[in-house]
């Protein structure tokens, strides 16, 4: 990322001007040639032609002309590890939405950046994932009844959730008793599906379907319970095969029920399809050289291997790889017809072992593969987002008033949506991030291996039962 000399003091009243570029501002309208962007403090005070600003002795303008700016990106699906903040904000990803992770440590986590004692981006979080019993990872909790699903949402609220997620196992019955709970705290509920479908899920009140999971299952007879000898590749190669069973006719049906019930997607194209798309060898070889990069020598040397070795992307088998293509065509035709038909499509990376923050930008291409237009697609990855999480009075566009997440890049994203990635500025609340990479990077609390403070919460909440 390109240093700009700027000379930007750290205070409340502090006023940066960002000058004369072309900016898109999140909202799907036209671009704004030689702008500028009025930032008092955390947040944006006008935005205008730069032609006639009086930019006052006290103002630090930052000179951005020939570049495009945007809004910071918020990324609506990561799995946060201790070591991934810098190499978000350093890609432009100023917000994320974490899921899955313990409660606590995440809100601690989220806490600090806030007040500025560790770098990264803005931190909203679901906390544990709600499952029926057993629950499938240490940070997940199973749910035994609806005093126990009621419980639960309570305490992810009372440490501030920003949304609930429910898993694979949970039915529609135990899921509407979640949903119902969420919505009566102003909470989304989101869900990565299995027994329950898609259709069932709209049903129960859910808000957003991860990954398009319940698709398959409301439209073919693809499994609806894990199969107990797939390992995870082999579970996750069977999920994305029954998307090449998928009736694109029927599934116009199953779209225009979900839009009719408000009800958001969230593709994941990068880590889902990465077998099947034509990128495939060029993401790996772009992995590959950051995990040789020393500059990032901090991030453990299991992950940076993970990067380096494609191979849990690779399918053998010719006549298998045939139908997760396949399932890949149906499942962009899918996200189109969503799109058209008044949905909303959001943007996600899940990034887990992939690089935090390319990986955005690579679900970006991807979206924009399906036939979503660059200025959409921006506006997905932005407005979008910020809306489905409720936050759009504070983040999502460029306009007066809201936070000063910002995003310059080199070269035109509507010309090519790729051009995101070559990023020259971030800005979050009005301050603009070091692009350089701190060797000693750490998150001060350790991640925990189970979620203590939900376990012993809901265990109160079992023995009043």
């Amino acid at each position: 990322m390109a240093k700009f000399d700027s000379k930007i003091v750290k205070g409340e009243d502090q006023c940066n001007i960002l000058v004369g570029g072309t900016l898109i501002d999140g909202r799907g309208g036209d671009a704004l040639v030689d702008s500028a962007i009025v930032i008092q403090g955390q947040r944006i005070a006008e935005v205008r032609i730069s032609d006639g600003l009086d930019y006052g002795d006290a103002a630090n303008v930052i000179d951005v002309r020939g570049k495009y700016v945007l809004p910071g990106l918020i990324d609506i699906h990561v799995h946060y590890a201790d070591w991934m903040g810098q190499l978000f904000l350093s890609h432009g990803v100023t917000t994320v939405k974490d899921l899955g992770n313990d409660i606590e440590w995440i809100a601690s986590v989220s806490n600090e950046i806030e007040q500025g004692k560790i770098s990264g981006p803005r931190i909203l979080y679901v906390g544990n994932g709600l499952d029926a019993p057993p629950p499938d990872r240490n940070t997940h909790v199973g749910l035994a009844g609806e005093d126990s699903a009621k419980r639960a949402v309570e305490l992810l609220h009372s440490k501030g959730a920003c949304a609930i997620k429910v898993r694979e196992k949970i039915g529609p019955e135990l899921l509407a008793v979640v949903a119902e709970e969420s919505h009566k705290r102003g909470l989304p509920i989101t869900g990565h599906l299995k027994r329950t479908d898609a259709r069932q899920a709209a049903i129960a009140g859910i808000d957003g379907i991860e990954h398009l999971s319940g698709f398959a299952q409301a439209l073919t007879n693809a499994a609806r319970e894990r199969p107990a000898d797939l390992d995870e590749w082999q579970l996750l190669i069977s999920d994305l095969k029954a998307f090449s069973l998928i009736d694109l006719s029927a599934a116009e049906e199953l779209i225009s029920f979900l839009v009719s019930r408000n009800v958001a997607i969230a593709p994941t194209l990068p880590i889902w399809w990465r077998m099947a798309f034509s990128y495939r060898d060029r993401f790996a070889s772009e992995d590959a050289k950051l995990a040789e990069d020393p500059a990032l020598a901090y991030i453990p040397e299991q992950i940076r291997a993970l990067w380096a070795n494609a191979a849990f992307f690779e399918i053998n088998n010719s006549a298998e790889l045939q139908e997760v293509q396949l399932g890949y065509a149906k499942t962009l035709d899918i996200v189109l017809a969503h799109y058209k038909s008044g949905g909303e499509v959001l943007a996600g990376s899940d990034t887990f072992f992939s690089i935090p923050g390319l990986n955005m930008h690579r679900e970006l291409m991807l979206l924009r593969d399906a036939g979503i237009s660059p200025l959409e697609v921006i506006s997905i990855a932005t407005l979008r987002n910020a809306r489905f999480l409720r936050k759009e009075n504070d983040l999502g566009t460029i306009t007066v008033g809201k936070l000063a997440d910002i995003l310059v890049v080199d070269e035109n994203p509507l010309d090519d949506i790729g051009n995101t990635q070559k990023v020259s500025l971030v800005m979050k609340g009005g301050q603009v991030v070091d692009s350089g990479e701190d060797a000693n990077y750490f998150v001060p609390k350790p991640k925990p291996q189970q979620s203590a403070w939900m376990l012993k919460n809901m265990a109160r909440n079992e023995r009043r039962v």
